[in-house]
């Protein structure tokens, strides 16, 4: 039980890659990660609950840094979220990232990325950042998976891009697709600049990095 009252669940099966395979930077993608009715009912789940602005790892709640609504939630909210997360997780783990992993250890996290409003004049984002956090469990994040569940054509802006090597490169947004790559690799969403886009991040958990 992490201290927010989220349960947490080791994630089944996470077989990594060979010891001496080479670690790329490149994001790996699952084309195919959630059904469309599957991204359908975790953009319900959002609606139906009592989402919060999002904050920075620590809890730290900074506009000018990140601007969008978040939701926490767990096993007892889908059950079967863990599974289509595994599957996307160890597939990760054997042809991209030989990462020591032990499972995922906090809840998962729906975000949600509106338009121009009055509350954030262009837009919703998130600038650079990464996600492994100085203290707390955010300090044993390890892999990032990021799933689209909005239809591309439902927002303009919203792009998520990595930055791996000093190149920005824009990750693919069909929805239903799964997108892992290291905790500890820049990426931002750029501003939202009409419509609504929803998405779905976890992170595996391990030892540190060494």
């Amino acid at each position: 039980m992490t201290p927010d009252g989220l349960s947490v669940q080791t994630a089944p099966d996470l077989t990594v890659g060979e010891p001496d395979q080479a670690l790329t930077l490149a994001p790996f993608v699952l084309p195919v990660c959630l059904s469309h009715a599957e991204c359908a009912a975790l953009i319900a789940l959002f609606e139906d609950r009592d989402a919060g602005r999002s904050r920075l790892t620590g809890g730290v709640a900074v506009s000018a840094v990140r601007s969008s609504s978040s939701l926490w939630f767990d096993d007892r909210d889908v059950p079967w979220l863990a599974g289509r997360l595994s599957g996307l997780a160890a597939k990760a783990c054997r042809e991209a990232f030989p990462f020591e992993i032990d499972g995922f250890e906090e809840g998962y996290q729906l975000l949600r990325y509106d338009a121009p409003s009055a509350d954030a004049p262009d837009g919703d984002f998130y600038h650079w950042h990464v996600d492994i956090g100085g203290h707390g469990t955010a300090r044993s994040r390890k892999l990032t998976l990021i799933v689209q569940l909005s239809a591309p054509e439902s927002y303009t802006g919203g792009a998520l891009e990595l930055n791996a090597d000093g190149t920005p490169e824009t990750l693919p947004a069909e929805a239903g697709m799964g997108l892992a790559f290291p905790s500890f690799m820049p990426h931002r969403v750029r501003p939202v600049e009409s419509g609504v886009r929803y998405s779905l991040v976890a992170w595996l958990h391990g030892p540190a990095f060494r």
